[in-house]
């Protein structure tokens, strides 16, 4: 059961519960604002035994809605948690590989004649890997793809492909606006890494990317070929 669906299920039994206690209350009301019935619920045993049996099964149905609120509340935790695990990185917190292939997916039919992308990879990371050890590189990761979120989510889609490359998909996507992408995560790139020493490695990074309007291609994973056959050429 996804998350959607626990939640829809979650909204339902708040229903369920809210007329439970109109229910409840009108019934109250019904007894305690009746003198002749109040009279009679004292002094008939049925009467009584029906409406013990009621407080019992409204008793019951609160207790049965409180625990199915708690396991709904646990399920949609467990569902969250495995959502973030097989979609999300779980370094940088972007999105991971697998939202990329389905993402691809989703495009489908879409139309994608002005859809853009772009490979940003981070160049000099094996070499800070390798003289600052692992933690400073993952601390590395986690700046820049602070920075590459801010701007990516700006113009489209912005997801971590792999260890150092990071990918940016753009509806309606020109010359100029891709130029605008490349110059706001350049800005933005070197706000989150002001704060240097002169020790600090500072980050390098290269930049390949792809129009559709001019590759003229019919799926983005097609696209996204283009770009990383750019890259090597590059």
């Amino acid at each position: 059961m996804g998350q959607d669906t626990l939640k829809s299920y979650k909204i339902y039994k708040i229903v369920q519960l809210v007329i439970l206690i109109i229910f409840a209350v009108a019934f109250f009301c019904y007894l305690h604002f009746d003198p002749l019935l109040k009279n009679n619920l004292y002094s008939n045993k049925n009467l009584l035994t029906i409406c013990i049996f009621l407080w019992a099964f409204m008793i019951y149905s609160a207790i049965s809605l409180f625990f199915d609120f708690t396991q709904l509340e646990r399920n949609i935790v467990d569902v969250h948690a495995l959502n973030e695990t097989a979609f999300l990185d779980k370094l940088t917190r972007l999105p991971n590989r697998n939202t990329v292939d389905l993402l691809i997916d989703n495009y489908g039919e879409r139309d994608i004649s002005n859809t853009g992308g772009a490979l940003i990879t981070i160049t000099n990371l094996p070499e800070i890997n390798e003289k600052r050890g692992r933690k400073e590189g993952d601390n590395f990761l986690r700046k820049f793809a602070s920075a590459f979120e801010k701007v990516g989510d700006r113009y489209g889609f912005a997801g971590r492909n792999s260890g150092n490359e990071f990918i940016v998909i753009i509806d309606d996507c020109t010359v100029d606006k891709m130029q605008n992408f490349v110059n706001d995560l350049s800005h933005e790139i070197q706000t989150e890494f002001s704060a240097v020493t002169p020790d600090d490695i500072p980050i390098r990074i290269s930049f390949q990317y792809a129009l559709n309007s001019e590759e003229k291609v019919t799926s983005v994973s097609e696209l996204l070929s283009r770009i990383y056959q750019n890259a090597e050429k590059g």
